[in-house]
Order: structure tokens, then sequence, then C-alpha cells
């Protein structure tokens, strides 16, 4: 299943509530189930290894990424173009897999994230 590395607050802020997300730059042909995956931000000073259970460095959750919508930028060149990712059905795991994040989109092993998916009660049939 393909993943996600966010930073933190923006990762349990996708996860709150259902809003386009925008990612700059960015397209993606992906739809379907995407996991979330929380990274402490750069910089980030006194973080303890108690965060890293509280959802730092972690895989977190799971969204339907349902299509990626270009706009373009209102104050930039006009060539520019940013991109809203619509996300659909957030669903918070209830704990936390310890995860390495990497950039862009990653994949992630079925067996990783299966048994996090059983504990929300609803088992999906995982797609890679």
């Amino acid at each position: 299943m393909y993943a996600i590395s966010i930073e933190k607050p923006h990762a349990a802020a996708i996860l709150a509530r259902l809003r386009p997300w925008p990612c700059h730059f960015w397209h993606t042909d992906h739809r379907g189930l995407l996991l979330i995956h929380a990274r402490t931000p750069k910089g980030a000073k006194g973080v303890s290894a108690s965060d890293h259970g509280s959802g730092g460095n972690a895989l977190v959750g799971v969204v339907e990424l349902r299509d990626c919508i270009a706009s373009a930028k209102s104050d930039d060149d006009p060539d520019e173009v940013e991109y809203h990712w619509l996300l659909a059905n957030p669903r918070t795991f209830i704990t936390p897999l310890p995860y390495a994040g990497r950039l862009g989109l990653f994949l992630v092993s079925d067996h990783v994230v299966a048994a996090a998916l059983c504990q929300m009660g609803k088992p999906k049939r995982l797609r890679g």
C-alpha cells in the first residue's frame, strides 16, 4: 500500500477532518487507499522517546485519495500550478505503527499494516 510522510501536526489535521490538502508542485496518478505517516518536524527540539510512541515517525492512519486537481496559483507565475489532493474516509489507527518515512509516495508491505486495519474493525482487502 502507498504511504506519504507528512509532518506530525499536518498528519493529525488530515485525519481529524476532511478537506483538500494542497500539495505544491506535485501531481500523482495514484487513487485509492493511502497510508498517512507522521514524521517529527525537522529541527524539532526536545523530542523524546515517548513522542515516538505518540505518533511521531509512525504510520498513524489511512485515507482514500479520490482525486488530484490542478489549479493555477493566483499570486505567482500563471504557468505555476499547485495540486489539491481530495481525501475521503480518514481513519486513525488505534496504535501508531513505528515506521521510517521517505520522500514522495512510498510502498509499505501489506503485512505491516494488516493488523492496524483490523484494529479499526473493518478489515480491508489490501491493494498494493
